[in-house]
């Protein structure tokens, strides 16, 4: 019984990818919300070119740390 549960595993992605899902569908459904993250995404991308090469380094390295810290698992007393 102290085998992997990977019921567990599967209910995380299943979970991810349905509030993906129901997200992508809002954003079919709602053209105004739409525009709103169109326009953000825009502005970020006109922000990290205004300050290119050195943006993309800086997203570079926080996308770096990011997955460091989420693949880092703390020591686990016995």
């Amino acid at each position: 019984m102290g085998g992997p549960c990977y019921f567990v595993a599967v209910y995380y992605m299943l979970r991810a990818l349905a509030l993906t899902g129901m997200g992508g569908g809002f954003m079919v459904i709602s053209p105004s919300f739409r525009m709103t993250v169109l326009t953000g995404i825009g502005a970020a991308v006109n922000a990290l070119n205004n300050y290119s090469p050195f943006s993309y380094i800086a997203v570079g390295l926080l996308l770096l740390c990011g997955a460091a810290y989420s693949v880092y698992a703390p020591a686990r007393p016995r």
